[in-house]
C-alpha cells in the first residue's frame, strides 16, 4: 500500500538577492510558507510505524526561522534555491525510496478574523 503524507510550516527570515537589479537587492524579509509532500510504500515504515519523522521537517524550520538566509544557503537565496535547499535537506535525512515534493510560498499572508454574531456564529 502506498502512503501520501503532507505537512506544512511557516518561517520568517530576511535575505537579499545579490546581483538583482531591483528592490530585492536590499535586505528585506518574508513570512514563508512551506508545504512538504511525501509518497512512499507502507513497507518503508520504521519499526514503530513511521514513514517520515516530521521532526526532520521541524529541523529545517528551525534552521531557517528568524535567520538571514544569505548566511545559510551557499547559493543566492531566491525562492527557487530555498525550495531546492529544503528539498535536499529532507532528502538527505529520509529513506531514498520515499518521494518528496516541496512547495514554497514567498510571502504568506495570514488573515485574522474577528466575529461577533453572523458568519454562521449565533449569539447565545
Amino acid at each position: 500500500m502506498m502512503l501520501d503524507l503532507h505537512t506544512e510550516f511557516t518561517f520568517d527570515s530576511a535575505h537579499k538577492l545579490d546581483g538583482y537589479k531591483g528592490k530585492c537587492c536590499n535586505v528585506h524579509g518574508h513570512s514563508w510558507r512551506v508545504e512538504c509532500f511525501f509518497h512512499g510504500d507502507n513497507k518503508y515504515k520504521d519499526n514503530i510505524g513511521i514513514l517520515v519523522d516530521f521532526g526532520i521537517v521541524k529541523e529545517v524550520k528551525e534552521l531557517l526561522d528568524h535567520k538571514y538566509l544569505n548566511d545559510i544557503l551557499s547559493a543566492n537565496p531566491t525562492a527557487e534555491n530555498i525550495t531546492e535547499f529544503i528539498y535536499l535537506y529532507l532528502k538527505k535525512k529520509i529513506n531514498d525510496k520515499i518521494l518528496i515534493r516541496v512547495r514554497v510560498y514567498e510571502t504568506s499572508i495570514e488573515k485574522e478574523t474577528y466575529c461577533e454574531g453572523g458568519d454562521g456564529y449565533e449569539n447565545t
